[in-house]
C-alpha cells in the first residue's frame, strides 16, 4: 500500500467525505470547514462549526451544525437553512449519512452524551426538511452508513456496531440488533467513531482509542490499519483511496482528550491509502 499525507495542519478531522475530485473535512475543534482538492487545501472559517456532513442526490453539501441544531445546505458558497431541529435536539448534532432519495439520518447526541447513559437518538429528515426521531436509547451514536436496507450506527461508549432495518417509504428505523460488537472482537478501546460502508458489505470503521481503522463484517475482523499514538476519527473510501483522519497530544505528556484538547495541544492529519496493491488482511500504517 501506498500512503500519503495530505494535510497536517487539522485539530479535529470528523466526517471525511469525498465529491467529484474534493474530499471535505469538519474540523470540528478548529471551527472551521476542509476541502482538499487539484488546487491544494482551502479552510473556511466558521462562526459556529460543521459536524457531520453528507452530499445530496443534487450534488449540494449537507452539514450539520453542531451547536445550532439545524442542517444547513451550501449553495453558491454560502449556507442556507435546510431543517430546523431545534424542536427535536436535546444537546448537539453529530454524524451524518444519506440515501439514494436524499433522506438523511443525522445523531442527536443526547443530553450529558459522555455519561455513557443510552441517551442518544438518530433523527431522520426527508428531503423537503421535515424530520421526526427515528430511533432512541443508543450510548453516543455516531459515525452513521447505509449498507442497502440497513442502516449502521456506530456507539461510542457501546463499543459496538449496531444495524436497523430501514423501513420502506417511510424511512422508519426497525429490528434494532448488534452487528458488530467490537468490545469482544478487540477489546474495549476499539470505540467506534465515524464509519463508512465498503462495497462488499462491509465497514470500515475508526476505532478511536483503539489507535486504528478496522474494516468488519459483522464480527468478521478483516483488515485493520494501527495507528501508534493516534486518535482514529474518521474514515471513507473512494474507489480504491481510503481517507483517514486521526489526531494526537502534540505534549507527550498530556492525555488527548482530558488534557491537549481543552489546551488545543492537539495535531491533527488527513491521510490517503491506495488499496489497489492490497494483497493480504492486515496492514500496518506507513
Amino acid at each position: 500500500m501506498t500512503t500519503s499525507t495530505l494535510s497536517s495542519g487539522m485539530i479535529w478531522g470528523e466526517a471525511l467525505r469525498h465529491h467529484d475530485g474534493t474530499l471535505w473535512s469538519s474540523d470540528t475543534q478548529g471551527s472551521s470547514l476542509v476541502s482538499i482538492g487539484a488546487s491544494g487545501e482551502h479552510r473556511e472559517p466558521l462562526d459556529s462549526p460543521t459536524n457531520g456532513l453528507w452530499f445530496l442526490p443534487d450534488g449540494r453539501l449537507a452539514a450539520a451544525r453542531w451547536r445550532d441544531k439545524r442542517i444547513d445546505v451550501l449553495e453558491d458558497g454560502e449556507f442556507r437553512v435546510h431543517a430546523d431541529l431545534s424542536h427535536l435536539v436535546e444537546d448537539a448534532l453529530g454524524d451524518m449519512t444519506g440515501t439514494p432519495e436524499g433522506r438523511l439520518y443525522v445523531d442527536d447526541m443526547g443530553e450529558d452524551p459522555h455519561s455513557g447513559a443510552p441517551v442518544g437518538r438518530i433523527l431522520a429528515v426527508d428531503p423537503d426538511g421535515s424530520s421526526r426521531v427515528a430511533a432512541d436509547g443508543l450510548r453516543f451514536p455516531n459515525g452513521l452508513a447505509v449498507l442497502g436496507a440497513t442502516l449502521i450506527v456506530a456507539e461510542t461508549h457501546g463499543a459496538c456496531l449496531t444495524a436497523f432495518d430501514i423501513a420502506d417509504g417511510e424511512g422508519r428505523l426497525d429490528n434494532r440488533r448488534v452487528w458488530a460488537d467490537l468490545a469482544v472482537m478487540f477489546d474495549e478501546r476499539h470505540r467506534p467513531d465515524g464509519i463508512w460502508p465498503a462495497g462488499d458489505g462491509s465497514v470500515w470503521v475508526a476505532a478511536t482509542t483503539g489507535q486504528a481503522f478496522v474494516r468488519v463484517r459483522g464480527p468478521q475482523v478483516l483488515d485493520r490499519i494501527p495507528t501508534p499514538g493516534e486518535f482514529a476519527i474518521s474514515c471513507c473510501l473512494a474507489g480504491t483511496a481510503l481517507y483517514l483522519s486521526a489526531s494526537r497530544s502534540t505534549d507527550p505528556h498530556l492525555d488527548l482528550l482530558t488534557e491537549a484538547l481543552p489546551q488545543r495541544k492537539v495535531g491533527g492529519r488527513i491521510t490517503r491509502i491506495d488499496l489497489s496493491a492490497q494483497t493480504d488482511s492486515s496492514h500496518a500504517k506507513d
